[in-house]
This record gives C-alpha cells, structure tokens and sequence, in this order.
C-alpha cells in the first residue's frame, strides 16, 4: 500500500479506538497503531491484547481443524476470534456484543480482512430471540463476570452449545462453591448493568455447568484472579486436551 493509504487506514482505526484486541487489518497494520492515542478518561482503563495464538493453539489442541464446525462468540468485542476462528476454517463465525462501539470495529475489520463473519448489536439476555440454531463451538470469555444474573446468562449460550464452550472470567475469592456479589462501573472497558457476580473459581463453575447439561469439564488454566474452563456436552472431547498437556 502507498504512504497516503496505509496513513488513511492508521487513521480510520485509530478514530475507531479504542480497541481491546489487536488483530491485523491489512499486511503489517494492526489495531495496535491505537496505542499512540490517548482516549478519553470515561473509556476506562485501556487494555490490548493479542490473544490470536493462544486460541487457535487451543483450537489445534481440541480438533484438527474448524472445517464443517460453527463457532459462536458470546461478547464478541470487536470480532478478532471470530475471524481467528475462520483462519481456521470455520463454517460460521457468529458474534455480538451488546456495545455498537465494538461491534462498528467488527464491521470495519470484516470489510478490510474480506472475511465472512457476523457481528451483531445484541444484550445476551436478548439472544434467544435472535432465534440463532446451535454452534458447534461457544465462547464465553470476560462476561459471566460482568453480569447480574450469571446462571441465567450462562444457560442461554449453554444451550446454544452443540459440543464445546469455553469459559473464561475472573474469579474473587470467597467461600468455595459460592459468587461473590459485587458493584462495578459502565464505562467502555467494564460491563452495562452495574452489579455482577464472581466466582470463586473452579467448583462452583463446575457444578453450575454439569447442572447445564455439559458431560465434562476442565479447568484449561487458572492464575490469582482468573480462571479458564472448557466444558464438553459430548464425552470424549475434552481428553484430547488432556493428553496433549499431559
């Protein structure tokens, strides 16, 4: 691309900002020339991330490939797993987000990247009248933490689930097998409703996702303050994760 072109495209992301995954947009370009802008304080505290590698390992790890799977992004952000998804080979890519912010970045990726994703304005407790048939594959990443009724949340993507859900939230400590009440703010980078729940980590998530219908589960990783699960509804799936970390 000329200079006049690649500084036209710098600008569009930059005035799309701020961004919270870093995911390419054309050769060489990613939404992490953001990170020269300074956003406004009522963005809230400004984090980006490039989380493409660790997905797709753990894609790798759990099938050959995505070819013939769909694959659901609950929260979607700006879209970047849903086209990591595609790379590869998913047969639907399908996200929302209840924040438009994100989802206009989604849309402008999808026109530069020439993906065919989709990416929706959507509350989760609005998803069942999208009317959406199940996903193979359902991402449940930095939400159930951010909302006020968790279990109920939970269960609308658990039953939009054919076979896999990952789930990844941050956990605050308390009583094993418990969620902790607690308040939160709206800004851009945090939730919309205020107050929420954290869990304390992998027992109580456990037994909410079995009571979900979910044959299996593993805890995928767990550091002070987070907490990464998978949880299988077909026996089986989750043990090639196993034996690839064993």
């Amino acid at each position: 691309m000329s200079e006049p072109v690649v500084d036209d495209l710098v600008a569009r992301i930059q005035a799309l900002g701020p961004w919270h995954h870093d995911v390419e947009v054309a050769p060489g370009i990613t939404t992490a020339v953001s990170r020269d802008v300074e956003y406004p304080e009522e963005c809230g505290d400004v984090v980006l991330h490039d989380y493409r590698g660790e997905f797709q390992a753990l894609m790798r790890s759990l099938y050959p490939s995505l070819e013939g799977k769909t694959f659901l992004d609950c929260a979607c952000n700006c879209g970047g797993y849903l086209f990591w998804a595609k790379e590869l080979g998913a047969d639907r890519a399908f996200g929302f987000d209840v924040r438009e912010h994100w989802i206009r970045q989604a849309h402008f990726l999808a026109e530069h990247r020439e993906q065919d994703v989709e990416a929706v304005v959507c509350d989760l407790y609005d998803v069942p009248g999208l009317g959406l048939p199940p996903f193979d594959v359902v991402q449940f990443k930095g939400l159930f933490y951010h909302l006020p009724d968790p279990v109920s949340g939970l269960r609308i993507a658990a039953d939009l689930t054919r076979e896999l859900m990952i789930l990844n939230t941050a956990t605050k400590p308390g009583a094993e097998g418990s969620l902790v009440l607690a308040d939160e703010g709206t800004e851009l980078m945090s939730g919309v409703y205020g107050l929420c729940w954290y869990p304390t980590g992998a027992a109580v998530l456990d037994r909410i996702l079995r009571w979900m219908g979910f044959a299996e589960t593993m805890v995928n990783w767990e550091v002070e303050g987070r907490i990464e699960m998978l949880a299988s509804k077909v026996e089986g799936v989750l043990a090639r994760r196993a034996s690839r970390r064993g």
